[in-house]
């Protein structure tokens, strides 16, 4: 009988063993520091997006954990299927084929932020073409910004960051959404800055990966719709109007 010869494990397969590891060790849900949607807390994430997603996924029956980032690692993992799904996405037409849309987490429009003795600035994107503006790295921000012209766009990996830029004269300007930065300006002490807030109004959802399962994306989707029709979203929207705009 032949004797079976014990071949040592190459590179390539401890790397496949380590990446296999890491995807196993990844957290299932992503998120990031956006309040007053979704923020690490002193005891953990909060937020109107945290507080639904934790009744959906006990709704749908799942387990599910979710860890902040900065958004562009956030999105980074949800793309590469390090992570099943995200919190706080906007939904745009340019993003629709890109994520399965779970359910929404908040409603909001958009603001250019501006320090006080910049003077006025109009509420047409246009406006800003002259200026040096300030938006959230791997957002939509840069894809509104881009059909109006805006070129000196500068990127911070958050709104915390961006303000300070702001308050430093490093930007002219910074574009987001209007209750992340009026609440981010509040926390530090706020320093009188301008808000001028556009018309349009958009939504930021939970979005699901490629590694997520169209039964679990099922069950996710029906979870909300019975929050839904039981009150609990309308209750929790009280609760938080700060993240949820009417019209």
């Amino acid at each position: 009988m032949l004797s079976r010869r014990a071949f040592p494990p190459t590179f390539a397969s401890l790397l496949a063993g380590l990446a296999g590891a890491a995807q196993a060790a990844s957290p299932s849900w992503v998120g990031h520091d956006i309040p007053p949607f979704l923020w690490r807390g002193a005891s953990g994430p909060e937020g109107y997006a945290f507080h639904l997603f934790q009744r959906v996924v006990k709704q749908a029956g799942v387990t599910a954990r979710l860890q902040i980032y900065p958004w562009a690692r956030a999105l980074r993992m949800l793309q590469a299927g390090q992570a099943h799904a995200a919190l706080v996405v906007t939904r745009t037409p340019e993003r629709e084929a890109q994520f399965r849309w779970l359910f929404p987490v908040g409603r909001f429009r958009y603001a250019v932020f501006t320090r006080q003795q910049s003077g006025p600035v109009s509420g047409d994107l246009a406006a800003l073409k002259s200026l040096r503006v300030g938006a959230l790295r791997a957002s939509v921000g840069h894809s509104l910004l881009e059909p109006a012209g805006v070129t000196q766009v500068v990127e911070g990996k958050d709104f915390v960051e961006l303000l300070a830029l702001l308050n430093r004269g490093i930007v002219d300007a910074v574009f987001g959404p209007e209750p992340v930065l009026r609440t981010v300006d509040t926390r530090a002490g706020g320093e009188g800055l301008r808000i001028t807030t556009l018309n349009e109004a958009h939504e930021f959802y939970a979005v699901a990966g490629t590694v997520m399962s169209e039964d679990r994306v099922r069950r996710l989707r029906a979870a909300y719709q019975h929050l839904v029709d039981t009150g609990f979203v309308a209750q929790l929207r009280k609760r938080h109007p700060e993240a949820w705009f009417s019209d």
